[in-house]
């Protein structure tokens, strides 16, 4: 057995077994495509104006770059509407547009029901309550049995948009299909827009283990590129 690593900002190893060489390049390939699809791509020095960083995501036409002197907050929340559950990662920035990347998915049954009685039961009304023990509305309802059956007819990455509801002016927007990929890219970009140490190695972020310097220099969220695989 042999252990093949894969240095990022988050290490992951792997043991195959020793195979003749056109054997294990199929191994291999396919063990480093398996590392690419669980993980945000980070890489330092992917743009090469130092004022500017970038995030792409999987398919034509969508990308995001912005400068990083404009950035005022960087924020995550998560959410449910009458249809959906949404976690929701937001960056704004100087003048009027917001950069709103999230993920959901339709409720499932009960759920709506479940945070409602929950925000009665925060609000301090006895838990015996005939509220909480109440039907929801038929309408609410339909709406709820309605979403836990839609799940095949929305994409991972399709913008879902509720006009006239939110007309979500000045918006940028990204859908993408792996929550832990969202979470994983809002805690990329906050340690790079904090400048939270780092070990390097020719220029790249890498684990403690793979770092021949144990110097650890600050993150630049500048000239950074972040790379959504799902």
């Amino acid at each position: 057995m042999k252990q093949i690593t894969f240095a990022h900002d988050q290490k992951a190893s792997i043991l195959i077994p020793m195979l003749p060489l056109p054997k294990i390049l199929p191994a291999l390939l396919l063990t480093i495509f398996t590392c690419q699809l669980s993980a945000i791509s980070v890489t330092t020095r992917g743009i090469k104006n130092p004022a500017i960083y970038g995030i792409e995501f999987p398919g034509d036409a969508r990308a995001y770059y912005g400068s990083q002197a404009n950035i005022q907050s960087i924020s995550t929340q998560e959410y449910i509407t009458a249809n959906f559950r949404v976690t929701e990662l937001n960056i704004v920035t100087q003048g009027t547009a917001l950069l709103r990347i999230y993920h959901s998915r339709p409720l499932h049954i009960g759920e709506l029901q479940q945070a409602m009685s929950n925000g009665i039961d925060a609000a301090g009304t006895p838990s015996g309550s005939s509220i909480i023990q109440r039907p929801l509305p038929a309408q609410v309802q339909a709406m709820a049995d309605r979403a836990a059956g839609i799940t095949d007819a929305v994409t991972g990455t399709e913008v879902i948009k509720e006009y006239p509801i939110a007309t979500h002016a000045h918006t940028i927007e990204y859908r993408i299909g792996s929550r832990k990929e969202l979470l994983e890219l809002h805690d990329q970009l906050k340690k790079h827009w904090l400048k939270e140490p780092a070990y390097y190695e020719g220029g790249q972020i890498v684990d403690e283990a793979d770092a021949t310097s144990k110097e650890m220099k600050p993150r630049h969220l500048g000239g950074t590129l972040f790379k959504v695989e799902q």
